[in-house]
């Protein structure tokens, strides 16, 4: 994409219609170096702008030229932008945050950074908040009784994709050690002053900084 059209990948982001699914797979023409023998085929994306790119190259009607064949599949596109990740701040009576320290793998977003749960949209979520509460249900086992909209904004994802992420924040006063984990390495309960000691993902730090002030009693 960048070296064909100059646009970056975090100015694109994905859409809720196809995610990370092709959007057209089709018998490709050919490339230098394609290994003798191997089918060749193209494959498709669909995305969104999630900013203007820099770019010189040409914008086209959807069903002109060559994007005539791919008009009917993109019909349910409608170039809205919309949270497609969720995450939730969890903190407790004694103002302590619950925090998620992820596995140290290659591949993934934040790698054994400490971070919040969360997850991305499937297929089947109606809103982020199915997302989150399908998340939580698969890695923790945790039904928070009640999450309240914290913040949108927008983060990188491990491949550069801009993604917009809706954060809940939730009461919870469990404990993390008779949680089911299934995913990560362990989740820990941590004062606002612990955490910028942390090895954190994104912008948790931001967050947490941000929802400690607004709790701070008058």
């Amino acid at each position: 994409m960048r070296e064909q059209t100059g646009i970056r990948p975090e100015e694109l982001c994905l859409t809720p219609q196809y995610l990370r699914t092709p959007i057209d797979i089709t018998p490709g023409s050919g490339a230098s170096g394609h290994e003798a023998g191997a089918p060749i085929v193209d494959v498709r994306f669909a995305f969104y702008l999630a900013r203007t790119p820099s770019t010189e190259a040409a914008w086209l009607p959807a069903a002109a030229g060559a994007f005539g064949e791919l008009a009917a599949k993109a019909a349910g596109l409608d170039g809205q932008a919309v949270p497609l990740n969720a995450s939730v701040l969890f903190y407790d009576s004694r103002g302590e945050y619950l925090l998620h320290l992820r596995d140290m793998r290659e591949g993934i977003w934040a790698p054994g950074c400490w971070a919040l749960l969360g997850g991305g949209h499937e297929t089947g979520d109606l809103s982020p908040e199915d997302t989150i509460r399908r998340e939580l249900g698969e890695e923790a086992g945790i039904v928070p009784e009640r999450l309240e909209a914290f913040v949108d904004e927008e983060v990188l994802d491990a491949d550069g994709l801009t993604v917009q992420v809706r954060t809940f924040a939730a009461l919870w006063e469990g404990d993390p050690a008779r949680l089911p984990l299934t995913e990560g390495v362990m989740l820990s309960w941590f004062p606002p002053a612990t955490v910028p000691r942390l090895r954190l993902g994104g912008g948790t730090l931001d967050l947490v900084q941000r929802h400690a002030r607004i709790a701070e009693p008058a």
